[in-house]
């Protein structure tokens, strides 16, 4: 059921790409859009739509200049297939710059993006949990202004087919 929510995640008019993920969700998906309304129009009409979805969270992208930083800011996340960790960041007040100035010199980290909702900064780290797992826990987790983190854990996955006969189920 996650593989065909993603699947017909990818047919639908403004969602660039969406990945299976492990942690508090099953799927994260990139929706483009011009403005909020179209956002909140595409969600409701287009990810809502789709058999298997239960609920969504949006966290949109706020533009760099909207917080205050002046310094080239570093690409956002890009979703992509296979093994990359997408950290979420709640920054104590008034931490966001900062923060996304010292991600944006981790080697480690390609992308960073300052969003709107429960977390504050996103941050992919395009290598497998059990070699990121150091980063994110020694290296995000203790910058000063990070609250909190939580991850999510992009995988290939496809869904199992059965392999049934018509007589099993009579056990």
């Amino acid at each position: 059921m996650v593989t065909t929510a993603t699947t017909e995640l990818a047919t639908k008019q403004g969602v660039r790409r969406a990945v299976v993920v492990i942690g508090d969700w099953d799927v994260l998906a990139l929706v483009d859009g011009p403005d909020m309304a179209s956002l909140g129009a595409t969600v409701l009409s287009q990810v809502h739509d789709i058999d298997g979805v239960q609920r969504t969270r949006t966290a949109p992208l706020v533009p760099p200049d909207r917080v205050g930083m002046g310094f080239a800011a570093p690409p956002a996340p890009s979703l992509l297939p296979g093994e990359v960790c997408y950290v979420h960041i709640a920054a104590q007040a008034g931490a966001v710059e900062g923060l996304v100035e010292r991600l944006a010199e981790m080697e480690e980290v390609a992308g960073v993006a300052v969003v709107a909702g429960p977390y504050d900064i996103v941050a992919d780290i395009r290598r497998p949990w059990e070699a990121a797992s150091a980063t994110i826990l020694q290296g995000i987790g203790t910058l000063p202004g990070v609250a909190s983190t939580s991850t999510l854990i992009s995988v290939p996955y496809e869904e199992p087919t059965e392999d049934r006969d018509q007589f099993s189920t009579w056990s």
